[in-house]
């Protein structure tokens, strides 16, 4: 009978131990890191996941930081778009209203919201990326760094690198174009493909798949000198440099199969674009960067994310343009707010009138925007936890 009682006092002690450790392991970064602060409140937002707001009269500033543990939390990371084409745009409490939690992503070109960086959703890209850095997810982690496209076009033994996907050269982007291998268009790169004289263009009629992987079947094969019209159910195949050949070689009736991923090193399930890359394995990197002073030394509203050797994600927005509420930071102050939370990696994302964190639903930081929280071209949502 002594046995039986030992036993399940021992197995309450060891429960209460457990419950302890994962009590101190949870507890949020961010109160001790602003100790010195006028105000700092902080919220359970579910195991392993707390939001931190913090009012520090040195900026003024108006901090939110939500903290994921890994340790207890794994994140399930979405990154979110408008359905239908790449320039469509969307407040972010709207792309994550059904989230645990979500901030805004990436830079995008007006008019519309076609993402200057990559965007990734379940590994498929929607579009390629550019030569600016990205966070992203993998099987291996969380990765911050400059995206590349790895995948072939390939009809029976002949086959060609796919080298981006859904972005057409512009002078004035952070893409400029390739010069070798096949650019693919699909439906979400609209109506009308830019002309593009350096290019031959092989036309299909889909027949199944994605951006990642799919098949279609060659309807024709001309010059790209003229801007190209996709009709709907088709696909678009862009040949640069010497790969124009294997483009010559198509005639109708081929079946062309593909693949495109995004990697990092590893195949990325979700990616977002940003810049610049503020801290690398601990190092500040902004001087690495070509940064105007009018964007990186003036004080705006930020977004920005990383990670702590601890496996703590951190999810930070500064309300700025607001002087009686915030003045935002300047990427300096940005980069010594993550080294203030222990972050040894981290990227800015797009801030100013864009810049928001929403918690269940509701925008819990203060869009600078007269008219409120913007529309913008995607957003990173945390959905749950593993």
């Amino acid at each position: 009978m002594w046995e039986h009682v030992r036993l399940a006092a021992l197995i309450a002690l060891m429960s209460l131990m457990s419950s302890a450790c994962a009590t101190t392991a949870s507890r949020p970064l961010a109160p001790a890191a602003f100790a010195g602060a006028d105000s700092v409140t902080s919220t359970f937002i579910a195991p392993g996941v707390t939001h931190t707001f913090i009012r520090d009269a040195r900026g003024p500033w108006a901090i939110h930081v939500l903290e994921v543990d890994a340790r207890i939390c794994e994140p399930v990371l979405q990154t979110r778009k408008p359905a239908g084409a790449l320039s469509g745009r969307a407040t972010t409490s709207a792309l994550t209203a059904d989230a645990l939690a979500g901030i805004n992503g990436d830079f995008f070109m007006l008019p519309g919201g076609t993402p200057v960086g990559a965007h990734v959703t379940g590994g498929v890209p929607l579009i390629g990326p550019t030569d600016r850095p990205v966070f992203a997810t993998s099987r291996n982690g969380w990765h911050i760094g400059v995206a590349h496209i790895n995948g072939y076009a390939r009809v029976r033994h002949d086959s060609v690198a796919i080298t981006q996907v859904n972005r057409a050269a512009q002078a004035t982007s952070a893409y400029r174009g390739t010069h070798a291998g096949l650019t693919l268009f699909t439906a979400p790169a609209g109506d009308s493909v830019p002309a593009d004289p350096t290019a031959r263009v092989v036309m299909l009629r889909l027949i199944g798949g994605n951006e990642r992987a799919g098949r279609g079947v060659v309807t024709d094969e001309d010059s790209a000198a003229a801007a190209v019209q996709r009709r709907p159910g088709t696909a678009v195949l862009f040949a640069h440099g010497a790969d124009r050949d294997w483009a010559r070689r198509r005639t109708a009736g081929d079946t062309v199969t593909w693949t495109a991923r995004v990697t990092i090193g590893a195949v990325l399930s979700e990616a977002v674009g940003g810049f610049p890359e503020l801290l690398r394995d601990g190092r500040d990197v902004l001087g690495d960067q070509i940064i105007a002073a009018s964007f990186g030394e003036a004080r705006h509203p930020r977004t920005a994310l990383g990670w702590t050797p601890g496996q703590r994600l951190l999810l930070v927005v500064v309300d700025g343009r607001q002087p009686e509420w915030s003045a935002g930071m300047s990427l300096d102050e940005l980069v010594w707010l993550f080294r203030s939370l222990g972050a040894t990696d981290a990227l800015n994302l797009d801030g100013g009138g864009s810049t928001a964190m929403v918690i269940d639903g509701r925008t819990i930081s203060r869009p600078s925007d007269r008219e409120g929280e913007r529309p913008v071209g995607n957003a990173l949502a945390l959905t749950g936890c593993r």
